[in-house]
């Protein structure tokens, strides 16, 4: 999913351990309604409706912020850093296991990029806090996943700077969203028992010190098609890159970034992870990092932002983006991906529409 709520300190965390050491991890179970498919993927019994309750919440969050503000804001994600023009090129000569979909042939295309805080409120660059990749390809060709933009010619790629995500699936989110909704100790609860995974992957998400979006490693967190194949993706800044970090305020991450983009560019490797052992790289379950030891990522496009100013803020806040922005050759795969696709559209659209902005592809 998306959003991730506040947390206790690591203080706190440390002190719910002492206190409830006795309890265990109890992540949801789940019962397939069907054998994997070619892909990996098992629905469980449940998703359709976890997915509908985790898709209402969001709703009435967004709703609530509207009603309250005037204006509907991102459930996730909210205060961007800047969306910049780039491009994405394909590299050449790749191997015959990677030239799929988008990366079959090598071309440049046009990319926007925006770059975020991953919680839901406008906070302090100083929080502890995830961030966020988008990244919208244009010109792809080939038509979309989603039912109403089947004709679009974007591709999107989604990432944040953790490698693994802190839900297993939609039942689980469900537990954390009435958690992380109530507060106080009914989220001290959820993460006492879920000490020994899903809490220090929460930590991981929020612990890393970024001062510049530029200087920073991205993951997909989640897997998807890559043709007959399956697999993670990921930027990494270019080899040798060093970014301006001078700024040090509440909006750091943007000045920093600005600063470095009036004078000079920046640039990501693009890489893509295989499924080379599916016993040890679930499809289902994303709080499972793909070991790179066994898998390596490997280089297939290289992203450049040129010197520019980026985008103002109201041209950078109507853009949407979504996982499912996508051609079929990279349908994104699992359960929290399938919760996205119907959240992301609900949220998107009731956006849009409370903002009375047009929801347009480019």
């Amino acid at each position: 999913m998306r959003h991730i709520a506040p947390i206790p300190s690591r203080l706190s965390v440390l002190a719910t351990t002492l206190l409830l050491s006795s309890l265990v991890s109890c992540a949801a179970t789940t019962v397939a309604t069907s054998p994997p498919n070619a892909d990996g993927e098992v629905i469980p019994t449940g998703e359709a409706a976890a997915t509908a309750a985790v898709t209402e919440a969001i709703r009435a969050s967004v709703q609530a912020g509207f009603d309250k503000n005037g204006h509907a804001f991102r459930d996730a994600h909210r205060k961007s850093h800047g969306c910049v023009q780039a491009t994405f090129t394909v590299l050449d000569k790749l191997p015959p296991q990677m030239a799929q979909g988008l990366f079959a042939t090598p071309k440049s295309y046009n990319a926007v990029v925006r770059f975020s805080n991953g919680s839901g409120s406008s906070q302090d660059d100083h929080t502890n806090d995830a961030r966020g990749m988008a990244v919208k390809i244009m010109g792809v060709g080939g038509p979309k996943l989603l039912d109403d933009e089947q004709s679009a010619s974007t591709q999107d790629f989604l990432m944040t700077n953790h490698p693994v995500f802190f839900v297993r699936n939609a039942a689980d989110y469900v537990a954390f969203q009435k958690a992380a909704t109530s507060g106080g100790l009914a989220l001290t609860g959820w993460l006492a028992t879920h000490l020994f995974h899903e809490t220090p992957i929460i930590l991981g998400f929020t612990g890393h010190k970024v001062l510049n979006p530029l200087n920073s490693r991205y993951w997909s967190t989640t897997p998807s098609k890559l043709g007959s194949e399956q697999m993670k993706f990921s930027a990494r800044p270019c080899a040798g890159s060093t970014f301006v970090e001078q700024s040090d305020t509440a909006n750091r991450m943007s000045e920093n970034m600005a600063a470095q983009l009036a004078t000079g560019s920046a640039c990501f490797d693009f890489m893509v992870q295989t499924r080379t052992v599916p016993a040890e790289m679930p499809i289902e379950d994303p709080t499972i990092e793909w070991k790179e030891a066994k898998s390596p990522f490997v280089p297939v496009a290289r992203i450049t932002i040129p010197a520019q100013t980026p985008e103002d803020a109201q041209t950078c806040e109507v853009r949407s983006f979504t996982p499912w922005h996508s051609i079929a050759a990279h349908r994104p795969l699992g359960g929290i991906s399938r919760v996205r696709k119907d959240v992301y559209i609900a949220v998107s659209k009731l956006r849009h529409q409370l903002n009375g902005q047009p929801r347009i592809e480019p």
